[in-house]
């Protein structure tokens, strides 16, 4: 069978699709990938490509647009179109809109297979796990199987997928990931409503074993020679054996990669610090979120002190690890007072580049039930942005425009403190272009020249999706 799958480039592989289409490909399948990004004439190329399957892996944010392209192609190509992603788990309702024929939930690899191997052989597809079949009128809703607890049986993410786009072949920064699942409970992030879905299916939280990521990093090393690597793991020290055994292979196997991880401030210690310095470790991110004490740790459930947040940045800077932080604006309840404090916090901590986002009422979390019932929210996902870095807000308050100013302006807040009381009177003032202009100057000599996450031709393909 041939599998194509529809993506739009964001500036880095998309992981998930690759490592789909690696395991399908070990299994005999044919995979492709069309980038809207780079084609001007898609509906032309998916008729060369003649797929048998087509698929999509959706947000929130992004899912409207996603489907008008299937329906799209749909008028002109007959191919059956599967549709996955954080959407449909938390939204399968999703089976039900015109030119879908299937959804998956959860982990996709062993249902995109059956259905592949199905859909060739002539067999029944109504009972295949993970998937939400349509036929006509009828609706067959499966239940998930168990998570895969062994990721070393799965190849490494298939990166010739994506090279037939030299924006992906010539990158200067590659990302992979060594795990799956958080154990924390943080309110705006779906992970806690992912385990429940996965109740008694296997162990939540899993890593690939420390010697088969050295192996997919010696392969990108030999291959692709990138600048810097990205682990994009929620918290990639969480295991502190896991965390020694592959620091002390990346030494003793001379990878000499710089390389960036996220972490939790909470579970730094200066052993830890020293190990990622020793290893080549660059750069370090870690989320503060908000600088109010009660919108941190009973709102969002962080349960990270100020002092942890103060502290990490001080081991990192005497090791003279780069530090990103994230943080949230609009959080629901939120004043502007508060915004402030987050922009205060992170004056005090210091990090390299204070990065924030609006925050989006993402489906099945458990701060979006809260602002629903509070009134922040009126629960409709039609209205979502299809970006949180320069979109609106869709939480209800009084603040909230100006807290979009803010956001805009935040960083410049963080480097420099002094400028708070022209700051708070510059977010009265419609000048939305401008700031965003300032914003997106300011973020690009960020990742091109200070973290060098990209080139200045890879920053600056503006996406037009």
């Amino acid at each position: 069978m041939k599998i194509l799958f529809v993506h739009t480039f964001d500036y880095y592989e998309p992981i998930g699709i690759m490592t789909l289409s690696s395991f399908l490909k070990q299994h005999g399948h044919n995979c492709e990938l069309l980038d809207l990004k780079f084609e001007k004439d898609y509906i032309s190329s998916v008729k060369k490509i003649k797929p048998d399957i087509l698929a999509f892996s959706i947000t929130t944010n992004n899912w409207k647009r996603y489907q008008q392209v299937n329906l799209e192609i749909k008028k002109e190509y007959r191919v059956f179109s599967i549709f996955g992603g954080a959407h449909c788990t938390f939204f399968p309702d999703f089976i039900n809109e015109a030119g879908v024929d299937a959804i998956c939930r959860g982990e996709g690899e062993f249902a995109l297979l059956e259905l592949a191997d199905s859909l060739e052989k002539g067999k029944e597809i109504n009972n295949i796990s993970n998937l939400w079949i349509k036929k006509g009128e009828q609706i067959f809703k499966n239940d998930v199987r168990n998570l895969i607890e062994d990721l070393d049986i799965l190849p490494f993410p298939d990166r010739e997928l994506v090279n037939k786009y030299n924006h992906y072949k010539k990158r200067s920064r590659v990302r992979t990931i060594a795990s799956r699942g958080c154990p924390y409970q943080c309110t705006y992030c779906s992970n806690h409503s992912y385990k429940s879905f996965y109740c008694d299916k296997g162990k939540f939280f899993r890593q690939r074993s420390p010697e088969n990521v050295i192996d997919e990093v010696k392969l990108l090393k030999e291959i692709y020679r990138p600048r810097n690597i990205e682990f994009h793991d929620d918290i990639f020290i969480l295991n502190k054996n896991w965390t020694g055994k592959f620091l002390s292979l990346y030494i003793e196997e001379k990878i000499n990669i710089p390389f960036e991880i996220n972490v939790r401030a909470d579970l730094v210690t200066p052993d830890i610090v020293s190990s990622l310095k020793k290893a080549g470790c660059y750069s370090v991110q870690f989320g503060v979120e908000s600088g109010n004490e009660i919108l941190r740790n009973t709102v969002l459930k962080r349960n990270i002190s100020e002092e942890e947040l103060i502290n990490i940045s001080r081991l990192l800077s005497k090791h003279k690890i780069k530090s990103n932080t994230y943080n949230l604006l609009g959080i629901p309840g939120e004043t502007i007072e508060n915004a402030f404090e987050t922009v205060m916090l992170n004056s005090k901590i210091k990090p390299t580049y204070a990065m924030n986002t609006i925050y989006q009422p993402y489906p099945a979390t458990e701060l979006a039930e809260y602002a629903k019932t509070k009134g922040f929210y009126s629960g409709e996902i039609s209205n979502f942005d299809k970006t949180y870095l320069y979109g609106k807000s869709v939480i209800v308050s009084r603040d909230i425009k100006r807290i979009e100013r803010l956001h805009y302006l935040f960083s410049f807040g963080v480097k420099m403190p002094f400028l708070s009381a022209f700051i708070k009177v510059l977010i009265n003032i419609p000048f939305n272009k401008l700031y965003q202009a300032m914003y997106f100057i300011y973020r690009a000599y960020i990742v091109i020249f200070i973290f060098k996450r990209l080139s200045l031709k890879e920053f600056f393909i503006r996406e037009h999706f």
